[in-house]
């Protein structure tokens, strides 16, 4: 049988890895933050477009919910 505490104890007794390589940390561009950046941006506008149409009694037939 697994004995979980025994693994729990030795998974939290191992040291830590201080020195992690430096090519182990990955570099994001700043073109991709950027277009991550605006791509949330154009989602919020389709969000808020969206919810304007839902709340208008003119655009949503079945009335406000």
């Amino acid at each position: 049988m697994i004995d979980v505490d025994k693994i729990a104890e030795k998974v939290a007794n191992e040291p830590l890895k201080e020195n992690v390589p430096q090519e182990d940390k990955k570099v994001i561009p700043q073109h991709v933050i950027d277009e991550a950046l605006a791509e949330t941006a154009r989602q919020r506008t389709k969000d808020l477009k969206q919810m304007e149409m839902y709340d208008d009694e003119w655009m949503n037939w079945s009335g406000l919910r």
